[in-house]
């Protein structure tokens, strides 16, 4: 019985879009376990002489590189979720640049 560690079904290419920087983490460690994967097999290939099936492993592992490199370049370029913004319902008075010239009567 041979089993293999890549399904022959793989396809490397495709990719579930998840909303969310929270997604894209996710999706990141996914591809760096299929990229630890595919160097396992790469090094199967090199070992059993296999010059084609190397090849297409290297090629699987360049794009998954790639998608990577993408996803965290995204990743640093989103602004971050926490940071506070101006939103439509703040009060002018808290934005005020003389805040600071305002007594509290109760303290």
């Amino acid at each position: 019985m041979n089993i293999s560690g890549i399904s022959p079904n793989f396809n490397p290419n495709i990719s579930i879009q998840s909303p969310g920087s929270g997604g894209d983490a996710a999706k990141i460690q996914s591809l760096e376990r299929q990229l630890q994967q595919l160097n396992q097999e790469k090094q199967k290939a090199v070992q059993n002489q296999d010059e084609e099936k190397k090849k297409k492993i290297e090629k699987q592992i360049q794009e998954i590189q790639k998608e990577i490199q993408q996803l965290k370049q995204k990743k640093r370029s989103q602004p971050k979720e926490d940071s506070p913004e101006e939103s439509p319902g703040t009060s002018p008075a808290f934005s005020s640049p003389d805040l600071g010239n305002v007594m509290d009567v109760y303290g």
